[in-house]
């Protein structure tokens, strides 16, 4: 829709597109002008958005004299026809509307002005016209020469009884057929509006709406597609007037505010005897469809993964055991070299240190000294190291369930979690904000493996946060009744994750922070530990924005929970 927005001192602040393809001129030609007149006239004169915008709604006549209405649909606004000669080769017909924009405190700050290219409508009401005058003119000599021939007029219009009944009957038959399908059948304007003409009856047993409230409202349809599918669909739809077809799926908003996801397959139908095209098409409901399969692609991967980290575990388990004996070596023997090293440099010092050797050797005494004690401080850093991520394999791959599930506050675990790791991510974090409600049920679990989760979780957002940002993580826990379960949640402000990081980050030793020590065992930890406790794990995660990980924990630590997908976004 072609438009332009001016301030208060009538200078252009928006030209867009639509109206740059009308005009000829381009948006950087007018904008901070106040020449937004070339568009339509070849001398400057004020447009309808000026009138608005010097408050003298009364000066409108003068220049729209006989051409213009008050809006009945916006308050503050008027609407106009006129022709514009200077625009295109032979002149355009626009239909225009210009509105005030008003700040919060109701100042008046500007106006806007929309157009609408109505030529071809003007040609074709004209075309119309003719064509009329022409078969009234056909009309009143076929009525005479049917006057003088009164037998044919009444064999013509038994004929023409007959014909009415057979349609009446068809109307009635197709009518029944389309009441009985489940779906809704419907037509509509090719043009940019895609007014809807007819619908079936069937769409107030889906939607609570009527027929007739598609009908009324040019833009009803459109109005109740969902915000974020609305231009998706839109564009296609554009794109199915060139093509001939089109099948999209969207959401839908019903009568009671909720929203149902309409498979919408139509095609467009050419009258080569008339100057409008309509598309023909039928709406379905694919809300349960849908529901089922996000369901079942949501058991599946929770399968996937259940199984993976079974196989994963026990492969995990005989290399932490086959690791962890070397190590064990290693880190045993360390300090028995530091002792030794600490007895022999001494001696070293008194005795060897100016030994005519150490030039022959290419090395010096002090180069000795420093490296060795350099060198067995990394080896006890990778030993720790190493042993660190054995303790976290034995942790992914433990078998061992006999420790017995006690009653546990899950506001006394975030508030040990915030004393052991809250000095740690304040490096990042200027503020952390809990909302826990007071009178949480105590459930079943493992004080310190909730906890162990809950940390790891605070300490990834913390790493998300990059340093130049004011970082943020919000805990919130609270309890949901229907699936007798306690809900924690904990987001961060941070730097989100892409879907391909996403679909792997509760997979064992996947780290997007392998350059900075990271594991990658962390959430795979998590995730098992969770399970333990018969309950869920989510993310949703934007890039850019943050993430929210969602921990669903039942009550009795024994029930499982059954959620539909749509609960973890």
């Amino acid at each position: 829709i072609p438009a332009f927005v001016i301030g208060k001192d009538r200078r252009v602040i928006y030209w867009n597109r639509a109206l740059e393809e009308l005009s000829g001129i381009r948006a950087e030609e007018v904008v901070g002008t106040r020449q937004h007149w070339r568009a339509f006239y070849s001398t400057e004169r004020p447009c309808m958005a000026d009138l608005l915008v010097e408050e003298f709604p009364e000066t409108v006549p003068r220049w729209y004299a006989g051409k213009f209405i008050k809006s009945k649909l916006i308050d503050e606004a008027y609407e106009a026809t006129d022709f514009f000669p200077d625009l295109g080769v032979r002149g355009r017909w626009l239909r225009f509307t210009a509105a005030v924009i008003r700040n919060a405190e109701g100042s008046l700050v500007g106006a806007v002005e929309s157009l609408e290219d109505i030529t071809e409508t003007k040609w074709a009401e004209a075309a119309l016209l003719n064509a009329h005058e022409d078969l009234e003119s056909k009309v009143r000599e076929r009525t005479r020469e049917l006057a003088r021939t009164n037998k044919a007029l009444q064999t013509e219009l038994r004929e023409r009884e007959r014909v009415e009944k057979a349609l009446r009957e068809t109307t009635e038959q197709l009518s029944l057929i389309l009441k009985s399908l489940p779906i809704v059948s419907y037509t509509c304007s090719a043009d940019k509006h895609f007014r809807t003409t007819f619908v079936s009856h069937t769409i107030t047993e889906i939607t609570g709406y009527s027929p007739q409230q598609f009908t009324d409202n040019p833009l009803f349809w459109q109005d109740h597609i969902h915000p974020d599918d609305r231009e998706r669909v839109l564009a296609e739809l554009k794109t199915a007037v060139r093509k001939g077809a089109y099948q999209c799926e969207y959401r839908f908003q019903a009568s009671d505010g909720s929203y149902r996801w309409f498979s919408d397959d139509r095609r467009l139908i050419r009258f080569s005897n008339r100057w409008r095209n309509y598309m023909v098409g039928a709406w379905r409901d694919v809300t349960e469809d849908r529901r089922i399969r996000q369901e079942g692609e949501l058991r599946l991967q929770q399968m996937i993964q259940s199984h993976k980290l079974t196989a994963l575990g026990e492969v995990v388990a005989g290399v932490a055991h086959e690791i962890n004996n070397p190590v064990s070596f290693i880190a045993y023997n360390i300090p028995l070299l530091e002792e030794m090293w600490n007895a022999v440099e001494p001696i070293l010092a008194s005795d060897g240190a100016s030994h005519p050797d150490w030039g022959d050797k290419g090395i010096s005494y002090v180069e000795v000294c420093t490296n060795m004690s350099e060198i067995i401080e990394e080896f006890k850093i990778a030993s720790q190291r190493i042993k660190r991520v054995v303790s976290g394999l034995k942790e992914f791959a433990r078998t061992d369930e006999s420790a017995q599930m006690k009653p546990i506050q899950i506001g006394d675990v975030i508030q040990g979690v915030l004393i052991l790791v809250g000095a740690q991510i304040r490096k990042t974090v200027s503020r952390i904000d809990r909302y826990v409600d007071s009178n949480l049920p105590p459930i079943q679990g493992h004080f310190q493996k909730i906890e162990q989760v809950i940390a790891n979780l605070l300490i990834n957002a913390h790493q998300a946060i990059p340093a130049d940002r004011k970082g943020r993580i919000i805990i919130t826990a609270r309890y949901l009744e229907r699936l007798r379960a306690i809900l924690i949640d904990i987001e961060d402000n941070g730097m989100g994750m892409e879907k391909d990081v996403l679909d792997h980050i509760f997979e064992p030793f996947f780290s997007t922070r392998r350059d900075k020590e990271g594991t990658g065992l962390g959430l795979s930890i998590s995730y098992g530990l969770i399970k333990d406790h018969h309950g869920l794990i989510g993310v949703l995660s934007r890039p850019g924005l943050g993430s929210r990980f969602s921990l669903f924990l039942p009550v009795d630590g024994e029930t499982r929970i059954d959620i539909r997908p749509a609960m973890l976004c």
